[in-house]
């Protein structure tokens, strides 16, 4: 707003201002920490949706964001390299050409991922459940210290118990609504439930059944007939580089490397 006023201003009255000492206060060095200030409250706000996402679905990729998270990144480290340089060489602009080279390809890369990038809240919606979902959403993870023991007991004995029954985790789009739906529990209590119970977000709960799972189909005969990425589509995983993630997550080795060993 400051900057609208200061246009319409004489060119004279700009030369005065431009050249005063609060300007380079207000729109230097208060602009750039608060261009830093709103990147970091960024990056901390996709830390809160990553671990909302993980609490949520079963298949996580592109829904934690991190092409976002990595050009937050790159732009507070090119933002603070930059002005740096500015203030150690202030004639020199060949950094400005390379920075400028830099960014313009970052203004592309973003411009695909955001292109590709699905809407992750539609996923929720779809489930068409009967629980408000934005309630569910702004529901703060401190109220899981009021949770009985006991009680989370039961309800994680109800949950797996029903995954091993209905083998629900084999279904890719598996997601924390649909589980709630079907035993009838809000979704923030088996959210709770899980982490508090298995020290793991929903995401890795089900990803180690599937590995189990996979680990099952690797011992028999029958993971002979199947490719590893089909094993791991087999269990509930969209790629194989994440069957491959969370395999080695969850067992300190590769799904080739386990399947030679059983094979010995």
């Amino acid at each position: 707003m400051l900057q609208i006023i200061i246009y319409f201003l004489p060119h004279s009255t700009k030369l005065v201002i431009a050249e005063s000492f609060w300007h380079e206060i207000v729109f230097t060095i208060l602009g750039i920490c608060y261009s830093w200030g709103i990147g970091i409250w960024n990056l901390k706000l996709l830390a809160e949706h990553k671990t909302e996402v993980q609490n949520t679905f079963s298949h996580i990729e592109r829904k934690v964001l991190e092409w976002v998270r990595i050009f937050l990144i790159y732009s507070l480290a090119s933002s603070v390299l930059i002005h740096i340089l500015y203030y150690i060489s202030p004639n020199d602009y060949y950094f400005r050409i390379i920075f400028s080279i830099f960014d313009l390809i970052a203004i592309y890369w973003v411009s695909v991922n955001g292109v590709i990038q699905q809407n992750v809240l539609s996923i929720l919606v779809k489930n068409e459940s009967g629980f408000p979902i934005q309630h569910y959403l702004a529901i703060e993870n401190d109220q899981r210290k009021n949770e009985n023991d006991d009680d989370l007991n039961t309800v994680m004995g109800d949950i797996d118990s029903y995954m091993e029954t209905s083998q629900a985790f084999l279904h890719s789009e598996l997601t924390i609504v649909d589980l709630a739906q079907k035993l009838n529990v809000h979704p923030k209590k088996i959210s709770t439930t899980i982490n508090t119970t298995t020290n793991h977000n929903f995401n890795s709960y089900v990803n180690r059944l599937r590995i189990k799972k996979a680990e099952d189909i690797l011992t028999k005969q029958l993971s002979n007939n199947l490719s590893i990425e089909g094993i791991g589509k087999e269990v509930g995983f969209h790629s194989k580089s994440a069957f491959y993630s969370a395999f080695k997550k969850v067992t300190g080795t590769t799904p080739t490397k386990y399947k030679e060993r059983v094979s010995i």
